[in-house]
Parts: C-alpha cells; structure tokens; sequence
C-alpha cells in the first residue's frame, strides 16, 4: 500500500506557530515517513501550503482545506491511504471533501477530541474558528465557504461519532444534544473500557449502512496528567492504549479510508509522549489499513 502523508503545518492561519509546528515536528523530529515506510510499502510526503498575498484566520484556512481536497483525492486516484497531519481540527473539511469528491459512498466519520468541536457562531463567545471544525463538517454552520472546497458535502450527522469530549463547554453540548451526531463520553470509556464502550455506537454506523470511516485524532483527547498535547488539553482523557485498542476495534469493522493526526503543540510536550502516541496511532492505522487493502 502507497501512504501519502499531507502536511497543514498552520494553527489560525499561522504556519508553524503553536499548533502548527506539530505537523513539522512529527515529520522531522517523528521521522514519520521513515517509521511508516518500515510497515511496508511506499510512502511521499507533501506540505500543504497557501500563496495568499493577505492571509487572514478565515481565509487562510478555507484555502488550505481547498488545497488539502485535491491532494485527498488525488491520494484516492493513486490508490493510496491519506495521512494527515494538521495544526487545527478544521482540516477535516479539506480531507473528507476530498474522500467525497474520490467516492460517493456514505462516510463515517469517527472524532476523538478532548472538546466538542460542534459550537456554531451562534453558541460560542470566542475568537477561535477551530472550535466548529466538527460543526460545520455537519453542515451547521459557515455553509458558503465549505461549499466553495472541491467536492464538499456536509456529512449526515447520523454517521459520526464523537470520542472523548470530556473538556466540551455548554455551548457545544447544547448544539451536540440538538444534533444526531453521537457520543461516546470519556466517562463512560472508563467505566466500561473502550472497547466495551464503543461497540454498540460503531454497530449503529454499520447497521445504518457505513463502510468506510475517515478516523480524526485530535491529540487532546489523551489525559493531560500523562502528557499535555497543548495549552488547551483538558483533564481527564484517556491513554495511549486506550486510543490503540479503539483504532483495532474500528479497523475490524470498517475500512479506514483517511486519518488524521492535528492539534499537537510541540512546545507542551516535554518528554515526546505525544509525539510518540501519534506516531503509534499512524502506524496502526497504516497496518490495519494494509491487513484490510
């Protein structure tokens, strides 16, 4: 199998700022491409950049999801499984309008987050466009600029699920409550364990009819105590093994189509914990896809 590895070095419109670095750092520092390379098969690495002549937060980050589309669905044409690595969550626009524009069947989407991701202008009080990357992949919000990325259609609320969300604000959880989209809370990961807790939500996306999953990793949903993926990880998530054992449990059921890895801050993270969980996170997820190709 051909891994392609696509880069969106940028957290607001700024490239390797804060979040941004992240990408930069698992590629460099992570040797991702070689790590990847030794599971077998070929591997190319591409750097998603902009050449606006004013960049702002919005546009910048439209562009890119524009961008980022065509080199999904160019991944699809080769045959090969799209990695992303992205400073914001708002990415998966850009990835799933690609999925979409390569093949029209149905997507899951399977979210693992610290937060809700799905406030909307209207439920949300701060400056940060990231915080409705989950709300306007289902249509709820900014609909005219998704629209204006290649191959873009909302995502039926029904097919996703959410992972984590321990840290989501009320604004989130009012629009989550309003919405079809499902959760699958830390808590009860905890109490069940994960393989437990995830088995009756990603048997309702099978038995609704989806087949292939597009696996967001927004790396905040980890606990914080064990290692802070950023200045916004709350706490309370859960470990390392926990996410590896969800990624088997969704790799029996479903062919993984993409996956995504954003929102790790390099400068949170002392020890290279979170470095390294992302870089087992990929390698699962490039090895179930092989087993299952």
């Amino acid at each position: 199998m051909t891994i392609h590895i696509l880069a969106v070095p940028y957290d607001s419109g700024h490239r390797a700022r804060r979040m941004g670095a992240g990408p930069l750092r698992i590629l460099e520092r992570g040797r991702v491409s070689d790590r990847l390379r030794a599971t077998g098969g070929d591997v190319s690495v591409a750097v998603i950049e902009h050449d606006l002549e004013f960049p702002t937060e919005i546009g910048t980050a439209f562009e890119l999801h524009r961008a980022l589309a065509r080199k999904v669905s160019e991944s699809l044409a080769h045959n090969a499984l799209p990695l992303v690595l992205s400073g914001n969550c708002n990415s998966s626009l850009g990835t799933v309008a690609g999925l979409q524009r390569a093949d029209q069947e149905p997507l899951g989407v399977i979210w693992f987050d610290g937060h809700g991701d799905c406030n909307t202008p209207e439920t949300f009080t701060g400056d940060f466009l990231d915080a409705m990357g989950l709300s306007t992949l289902t249509g709820l919000c900014w609909q005219a600029l998704a629209a204006s990325i290649p191959g873009f259609q909302p995502v039926c609320g029904q097919n996703v699920l959410l992972v984590g969300g321990h840290g989501m604000d009320q604004g989130a959880r009012q629009v989550l409550a309003a919405s079809p989209m499902a959760h699958a809370p830390t808590a009860e990961i905890k109490a069940k364990g994960i393989e437990a807790a995830l088995e009756p939500y990603l048997g309702r996306l099978r038995a609704a009819g989806i087949q292939r999953v597009y696996i967001h990793l927004d790396v905040d949903v980890l606990d914080a105590d064990h290692a802070p993926a950023n200045e916004f990880a709350p706490r309370g998530g859960f470990l390392p093994s926990d996410l590896m054992r969800a990624v088997r449990a969704i790799a029996a059921m479903f062919e993984i189509a993409a996956a995504a890895v954003a929102s790790y801050d390099p400068a949170c993270d002392h020890n290279d914990r979170i470095l390294n969980t992302a870089l087992e996170f990929l390698e699962h997820v490039a090895c179930l896809s092989r087993q299952t190709a």
